[in-house]
């Protein structure tokens, strides 16, 4: 896809994404306020009931800035994956036709429109995190430019594993008429198993070695810890290598599934 094209798409749905910026702002502030609101009490529950400095290896500290970053790391890293962009309605509805005859890559055009739909995300991650780095400032926590660098890199390839891991899922719609549960469940195992509900390392000792082989946790948890300064650069790298080969494994699946797919599509919609 051409490098214009690619950016006029995402400044399209960048404007489309923000025409209703009240809106975007009782949003943002009311469920950040919420979800950060319920890990606060939870997590304060869980260390006055303990008594123990330290839980999952994170201070009460280091663990009240870990939920506020991922809270909004997992917005940017998810985008608006019910949203119009979606592969499956274009399949559901015939509206796929349309874009196989555009002269650009079909799904060079659904990422664009991905990314471009990012931009609310984005301002809130900035705008909250740079609050939140501040005002929950930990001694165990070593923010610098370094780290928030790496996770910046970490957080696009989330975003764009976390795209691909949706994309042969979307795909099942050439054979079934609604995929939306799909979509559901790859939301809830991606937050549990990714580290946006529970920190990994709050996990048994055998279900991090489990988790260790699964994707996901290069979705939240990664990122999240890269900016807290708990990655070296050398263990930053390999955990980058490791999120691009699954990104590379999902797209493949992702293209084999559109492919044979397209075959039996037969451009009707409802």
């Amino acid at each position: 896809m051409r490098p214009a094209l690619l950016a006029k798409t995402m400044g399209m749905e960048a404007r489309k994404a923000m025409a209703y910026r009240a809106d975007f702002w009782v949003e943002a502030l009311f469920v950040f306020a919420t979800e950060f609101g319920v890990a606060w009490f939870v997590w304060t529950a869980v260390f006055d009931a303990t008594g123990r400095e330290t839980v999952g290896g994170l201070t009460r500290g280091a663990a009240f800035l870990y939920y506020a970053l991922v809270i909004l790391v997992g917005k940017f890293v998810r985008g608006n994956e019910f949203g119009d962009a979606a592969v499956s309605q274009d399949i559901y509805e015939g509206g796929l036709t349309r874009y196989l005859l555009y002269p650009a890559s079909y799904f060079g055009f659904k990422y664009a429109q991905h990314l471009g739909s990012l931009f609310p995300a984005l301002l809130q991650l900035v705008l909250f995190g740079v609050a939140a780095a501040f005002l929950l400032a930990s001694a165990d926590v070593s923010l610098s430019a370094q780290s928030v660098a790496m996770g910046a890199v970490s957080v696009l390839a989330a975003n764009l594993l976390y795209f691909l891991i949706g994309f042969p899922l979307h795909c099942v719609a050439f054979w079934a008429d609604n995929v939306w549960s799909l979509s559901v469940a790859q939301r809830l195992v991606a937050q549990l198993l990714g580290g946006l509900l529970v920190p990994l390392s709050a996990w048994p000792a055998w279900a991090q070695e489990v988790l260790a082989w699964l994707p996901f946790r290069h979705l939240f948890w990664e990122p999240v810890m890269t900016v807290l300064g708990r990655r070296t650069p050398q263990e930053w790298g390999t955990n980058l290598l490791v999120a691009l080969l699954w990104c590379a494994a999902f797209a493949l699946l992702g293209r084999l599934l559109f492919r044979r797919g397209s075959l039996r599509y037969s451009g009707v919609g409802i």
